[in-house]
């Protein structure tokens, strides 16, 4: 009998300490421009210094011991240590945007509480991250479109301006292209570096978000370049069909294979089983840009959230092995150290206002969302009413006062700019000591909450 208990002590201390192991998959969600590199070097960094900074004032980090940021064995490791070197050089500056996919890797190691602490030393959370250009989030849409459909949708944008102006000449020739006549394979590469070009001025003149294929702007390096001279067929649609050698039929293969191999793999393999997710949204852009950038950014991000699968499992589901869905989702509007901090949850309101129809969708499913306007990292300072700060490629400082964010936006998403100004770092970053931040700590801990370490 003695023997008898002891094992069963021994085996009640081993499940224990396996419930003591815990992963948390985060996906930090986010468009081009948004900070993402930023924001995840920002949250490796409040992690290390967690008995430093903000962190340390409130549970659970109170029972934080320790923190190891992985880079060792872990395929694609997250450039922490490059983006630091770039935010603590002279001048400090900006870390890369991200080019390729990466994984962040965290282990955090919490001194155990209630009725486990007998039978646990420590209880550990790895937290988990996949880091990707933010364009990619855009073909998630396409996952629904065959070539034909596609086309279409292609066809009605360039209807429509800005597209229409900025696609200039290379709309007639679109339209001039017979699916059925035989391809120029020499066109078709010509043509797609159009169709590159094109994507990167809707980007970068017009503020727009819905720029496709995502990776004609960041293709990565997982697919062959060939495997990206396509472009939409603006006389086609879901019913034409061409003949081997068509243009139809080269443009539907290489389009069908970016979707199913490409698109979907990236998908599958990363976002499949999210527990919680972060959406960064630049939404200050935007508002300077203009009307046409708010209406481009807000149908991008509905069909970003539409991608993806919301809701509670629940603790039987998860006993019962059935695959979770996304409990947790934090909707932050960046950079808003930009404006003054009085005016920093009227840019969030924005933002919610902007998505309010598919937040409902979203908390209707039973998901916890938590609305932060978030700086990762903070580049101004406030002195009265104005903001003191450094500009890129400039030395010194500037104090200026930003425009003023409306309380909420508008239905006609007619809004006063901003007048926005490029920002530096601000200087003497290092590793060992937290950066300045807005709301990080609140996030995180937050994000660590919803893990129950």
């Amino acid at each position: 009998m003695p023997n008898n208990s002891a094992n069963w002590f021994k085996q009640v201390a081993q499940r224990a300490e396996g419930l003591g192991q815990q992963r948390l998959r985060v996906g930090v969600t986010g468009l081009s421009g948004a900070g993402k590199t930023t924001f995840i070097t920002s949250l490796i960094n409040q992690l290390e210094n967690h008995n430093k900074g903000l962190l340390s004032r409130r549970a659970p980090f109170d029972r934080l011991e320790s923190v190891r940021w992985q880079r060792d064995n872990v395929e694609r490791a997250f450039p922490y240590l490059e983006s630091l070197g770039a935010l603590s050089a002279q001048p400090a500056r900006w870390p890369d945007s991200t080019s390729d996919l990466s994984r962040v890797v965290i282990d955090l190691r919490f001194r155990p509480q209630g009725l486990l602490r007998k039978l646990q030393s420590t209880r550990q959370l790895r937290l988990e991250i996949i880091d990707y250009p933010g364009e990619w989030l855009l073909d998630l849409p396409l996952l629904q479109l065959d070539y034909g459909q596609w086309c279409e949708q292609m066809r009605q944008w360039l209807e429509a301006e800005p597209r229409r102006s900025l696609a200039g000449p290379l709309r007639d020739t679109l339209l001039g292209l017979d699916p059925a006549a035989p391809v120029d394979a020499v066109q078709l590469v010509d043509l797609t570096e159009q169709w590159r070009q094109f994507l990167l001025r809707c980007r970068s003149e017009a503020g727009l978000s819905r720029n496709q294929p995502a990776r004609f702007l960041q293709p990565g390096s997982d697919v062959a370049p060939q495997m990206l001279q396509f472009v939409p067929l603006l006389l086609a649609n879901r019913h034409s069909a061409g003949e081997q050698g068509s243009w139809w039929a080269e443009c539907q293969a290489r389009f069908n294979y970016y979707r199913d191999f490409v698109v979907r793999g990236f998908f599958e393999q990363h976002f499949r089983h999210l527990d919680q997710q972060v959406l960064l949204v630049d939404m200050l852009g935007p508002m300077d840009a203009g009307e046409a950038a708010l209406n481009d950014l807000r149908d991008a991000m509905e069909a970003v959230l539409a991608s993806f699968d919301y809701g509670r499992s629940g603790l039987l589901a998860r006993l019962l092995r059935f695959r979770p869905r996304i409990g947790r989702l934090a909707f932050c509007a960046t950079k808003v150290d930009k404006v003054n901090p009085a005016q920093q949850r009227a840019v969030q309101q924005c933002l919610e206002d902007l998505m309010v129809d598919r937040l409902a969708d979203v908390r209707h499913g039973g998901v916890e969302v938590r609305g932060l306007p978030l700086s990762a990292i903070r580049a101004t300072r406030q002195e009265g009413d104005a903001l003191v700060a450094g500009l890129q490629g400039e030395e010194g400082w500037v104090r200026y006062r930003p425009g003023d964010i409306p309380a909420h936006l508008p239905q006609s998403l007619q809004v006063s700019s901003p007048d926005l100004l490029p920002l530096r770092p601000p200087p003497g970053l290092h590793r060992s000591e937290p950066f300045p931040h807005y709301r990080m700590d609140d996030l995180i801990a937050w994000l660590i909450e919803g893990a129950e370490p």
